[in-house]
């Protein structure tokens, strides 16, 4: 069977180019101004590792050309994934419904004038390069916009849908930020999972515990000529 694929671009006039960051880092984690200082950190949407590749893609056409790269925005990202989510659900590939571009993103708390690319079909390599390779699409890929946002959903029969979202504002994060953060998150999940199992078999041991020497690598460990040396003094 033959794979469709299908984009479509919208470029929404700007009135405003600021968003509203308050709303922006109220809409990325949704937990108001109290959280529980004992609850595990629930990573941004903004943050996701599929969704940060994306933007990856999206920068490294962006440099090939010149151009700095974006920064992955919050409330354009809560954008794009809520449409991306809205066609897998109900199977329709536009911009004009769901609210439109500009509605979505002014409901999720970005007021600035927008640029969106949807796709539908494979992967996101695929999606690029369709964006790429239509006019309309790469130039909101390469416009002058500051910040950008990604969604990414799967439809019940299987389909992929891809939503691109671009516009100025403030609060944006650079691929080094978020990068740095999945490094810590790595780390700490390879923490955790040597502590869960160091807690079901008291014989096993975390990498970062302390040893004796009969476990240290044998750089760490006198050797034995030299332990009889000094005792013979």
């Amino acid at each position: 069977m033959r794979s469709s694929y299908w984009i479509a671009a919208m470029l929404c006039a700007s009135i405003a180019v600021a968003d509203d960051a308050a709303k922006q880092a109220a809409s990325s984690d949704g937990s108001g101004t109290e959280q529980s200082q004992t609850a595990p950190e629930v990573r941004p949407l903004h943050r996701h590792p599929t969704l940060f590749g994306m933007l990856v893609r999206n920068n490294n056409i962006r440099r090939r050309v010149g151009l700095r790269p974006h920064r992955m925005n919050p409330a354009l990202t809560a954008a794009a994934q809520d449409h991306a989510n809205y066609m897998a659900r109900t199977g329709q590939f536009s911009h004009y419904t769901n609210l439109g571009p500009q509605g979505r993103a002014n409901k999720h708390g970005f007021s600035g004038g927008v640029l969106e690319n949807i796709a539908t079909g494979g992967g996101p390599d695929t999606a690029f390069v369709m964006w790429q390779n239509s006019g309309a699409h790469y130039a909101s890929i390469v416009s002058g916009t500051t910040d950008a946002g990604f969604g990414y959903a799967v439809g019940p029969n299987g389909a992929t849908y891809f939503v691109g979202v671009y516009g100025t504002g403030s609060g944006g994060e650079t691929e080094e930020q978020i990068a740095k953060y999945l490094e810590a998150e790595k780390e700490a999940a390879k923490v955790a999972a040597e502590r869960t199992a160091a807690e079901k078999d008291p014989n096993i041991k975390p990498a970062s515990a302390e040893v004796d020497a009969s476990q240290k690598p044998a750089s760490e460990v006198k050797p034995a000529a030299a332990t009889e040396s000094a005792e013979g003094k």
